[in-house]
């Protein structure tokens, strides 16, 4: 972390305790999927999955996160931006998000990913209630993620059931997620709608 950055997270408010990190974490605990996706698109991408290659997809961790990680060791170090698209990204996101970077496949430890890599490629989806609809697929990286567009049996149901769970717990804490996540919705909705395509949602 760098020294500004230090003082920056040092005035935020803790809305995510450890206690409550440690029950994100066992919620995303349960296995997505029962096969290793990343065989799927690293074969297409110099034998790297997609969404772990830091170049292409920077990590964002909640800063309490990544202060949990930082005193449990060093596998999460601050992205420091390479290109002026990413600095104007990090520079318009929300004070509360650390970009980080990890070891990669390589030296992967799944207890060590962070919450975003677990709910990936899924985003909530609100109704126009606030209420969450169910799971949609991000709609970034269509082309990369061989996921992406498969049918809701090919998760656990429990994974998406916890999904869930984490999203409304977190939008309790950072009420910013929550407006974010209702404003993507909407645009996924017009999106659909111009395409004549019907939204897909997952949840019980």
């Amino acid at each position: 972390m760098f020294p500004e950055d230090h003082f920056l997270y040092k005035k935020m408010k803790t809305r995510i305790t450890d206690k409550k990190l440690k029950r994100f974490y066992r919620l995303l605990s349960v296995q997505m999927i029962d096969f290793d996706c990343g065989k799927l698109c690293a074969p297409k991408n110099g034998g790297m999955p997609y969404c772990c290659e830091n170049e292409s997809v920077v990590p964002i961790l909640f800063y309490e996160e990544y202060k949990w990680h930082q005193g449990n060791g060093k596998f999460w170090k601050k992205m420091p931006p390479k290109t002026k698209e990413i600095r104007k990204f990090i520079e318009e996101s929300e004070p509360y998000y650390v970009f980080s970077k990890c070891p990669g496949p390589e030296g992967c430890i799944r207890s060590k990913r962070s919450l975003n890599c677990m709910t990936f490629p899924f985003e909530p989806h609100l109704s126009k209630d606030g209420d969450i609809l169910g799971l949609a697929y991000t709609n970034t990286h269509k082309a990369e993620c061989p996921l992406i567009g498969k049918p809701e049996k090919t998760y656990d149901p429990l994974y998406i059931s916890n999904v869930i769970k984490f999203w409304q717990e977190i939008f309790e804490l950072y009420p910013e997620e929550e407006e974010m996540y209702f404003d993507e919705s909407r645009k996924r909705e017009r999106r659909l709608k111009r395409q004549g395509k019907r939204l897909r949602v997952f949840g019980p």
